[in-house]
């Protein structure tokens, strides 16, 4: 049986924020003592990150499990993340899961969607009709069901909308710290900003048209020392305002040449754990879309790049 969402009346200003806080979420029984592996594409595998990180669960691409036919090991059951439901990764990969004997629950917006009518369980996502520059709003709202599904905590989406709604000040000193266009940008995150650090990622890649890439501190630390004298752009993220290790890469790269941008998630928000990656990860897409403005990159190569994802869905409903 589905769970469903609700809407409620608009009360931010911040476009973006404003359609996320309308959003409100239901209670949601978490399948507790249950191991998950939750599987998706980009923005939705982002968002399941948290639960990878604070709880064990597995968080694994879609294309991993679609394209090599083996189900996840270890799991009793596999949600599976697409918010058109017509994404053609997860629906094989969620049908390899099944085939396995894997309980498979969905979570997109489309109760007729293929993904949806294969699912055992389907959460309904709330849809809603402002359009994005770059996409941001799924990402919170895929987060908020993942976590509430394994228990992890509440998200509650109208806090979100208002750190974000409030975080313009610290987006623009970001920006005007990020300097000149780089040739390359890499994002070093702490633990407890994988899932902020990567939802960055794909958004500078969508606004700027820029070679990004994530990895954890530690690794950054043992390669990136070395980069050559191309400029390059270290973004070194933390959740909380105390992060020593940053600090010292950090200061270790600017040495070397490197542009060195540290963001505490813990200064655009008081919340913790997940609600703050989840808050760190929406602030992103405003500074990718303010830093492809500062470059004079427009979003998608000025349009020219289609970004209805057509090629990665299945056809139907």
């Amino acid at each position: 049986m589905p769970f469903f969402w609700k809407a409620t009346e608009m009360t931010n200003d911040h476009l973006a924020a404003q359609a996320l806080s309308a959003l409100t979420v239901p209670t949601i029984t978490p399948l507790e003592g249950r191991r998950i592996a939750f599987l998706g594409c980009g923005d939705s595998l982002a968002a399941a990150r948290p639960s990878e990180d604070a709880l064990g669960h597995r968080v694994i691409s879609a294309g991993d499990v679609a394209w090599s036919g083996n189900a996840p090991a270890g799991v009793e059951a596999v949600v599976a993340l697409s918010w058109s439901g017509k994404t053609g990764a997860t629906i094989n990969a969620a049908k390899v899961a099944k085939a396995a004997g894997l309980e498979v629950i969905a979570i997109t917006t489309n109760e007729k969607s293929p993904l949806a009518e294969l699912a055992d369980t389907h959460v309904v996502l709330p849809q809603f009709t402002i359009k994005e520059e770059i996409p941001a709003i799924g990402y919170a709202v895929h987060a908020a069901a993942s976590m509430a599904l394994c228990g992890l905590e509440d998200i509650n989406l109208e806090s979100v909308a208002s750190d974000w709604n409030n975080s313009s000040a610290q987006v623009a000193r970001l920006v005007t710290e990020a300097g000149d266009i780089p040739h390359g940008i890499t994002i070093a995150s702490m633990p407890d900003a994988h899932g902020s650090a990567e939802f960055w990622m794909l958004k500078i890649i969508e606004a700027t048209g820029l070679t990004v890439r994530t990895a954890a501190i530690e690794e950054i630390g043992h390669v990136d020392y070395f980069l050559g004298p191309q400029p390059h752009l270290m973004i070194l993220m933390s959740g909380a305002q105390e992060a020593p290790r940053a600090d010292s890469l950090g200061a270790a790269l600017a040495r070397n040449g490197q542009t060195v941008l540290q963001v505490r998630l813990a200064d655009f928000t008081s919340s913790t754990g997940a609600t703050r990656q989840v808050v760190g990860g929406v602030i992103g897409a405003d500074v990718s879309e303010k830093l492809a403005d500062k470059w004079g990159r427009p979003y998608f190569r000025n349009h020219e790049v289609d970004m209805s994802a057509q090629h990665i869905q299945v056809p139907g409903n």
